[in-house]
């Protein structure tokens, strides 16, 4: 077996034994992102909005890809320790937001790295399926190698604070073979 689907098998493993109870496991956006919301600066309500991904999953999880859409606001700071304050100012935002709405145990926040790598694990598959829906052959681009580089060698935060990022060519690695 190839160390990528070990890796995969590994964290299936991982997430089969996550209790699904109602204050860990739900109805997810599962596109939050910033063209999916707007804010009332009135009064501060958020409307969210694009609904067609939803499904049921850990709130983890949508933590985690909110995270990740996050980097977008920092990704070009070439000092890490600063995107690292960035990124954990806005989780706290975030996470502040979020539990306004829905309860989450604090067992569950310690798992973060878990549904992080979860994340890489969702656009390495994702990819993978594009390029077969599509009919064409199994390519591994810069950002796909990335992915697989940081599920692989276990680097946390997708990379995000590690050397293999760079500010110049965010979320980009060699192109590899597969």
């Amino acid at each position: 077996m190839s160390h990528l689907k070990e890796k995969l098998v590994e964290l299936i493993d991982a997430l089969a034994g996550l209790e699904r109870d109602r204050e860990s496991f739900g109805l997810l956006h599962f596109d939050l992102n910033d063209g999916n919301y707007s804010i009332d600066f009135d009064n501060g309500d958020i409307t969210v909005y694009d609904f067609e991904n939803s499904c049921y999953g850990w709130y983890m999880y949508e933590l985690a890809d909110i995270w990740i859409n996050g980097t977008g606001w920092v990704q070009f700071e070439p000092d890490a320790g600063k995107r690292k304050q960035f990124m954990d100012d806005y989780y706290a935002a975030v996470l502040e937001g979020y539990r306004s709405e829905t309860s989450i145990d604090n067992s569950m926040l310690e798992k973060f790295p878990l549904f992080l790598k979860a994340t890489l694990m969702e656009g390495i598959v994702d990819s993978f399926e594009v390029m077969r829906n599509n009919g064409e052959g199994l390519e591994c681009d810069e950002e796909l190698s990335f992915r697989i580089k940081c599920l692989e060698d276990d680097i946390p935060y997708r990379g995000f604070f590690h050397d293999i990022y760079s500010c110049e060519a965010p979320f980009q690695y060699e192109e590899r073979t597969i």
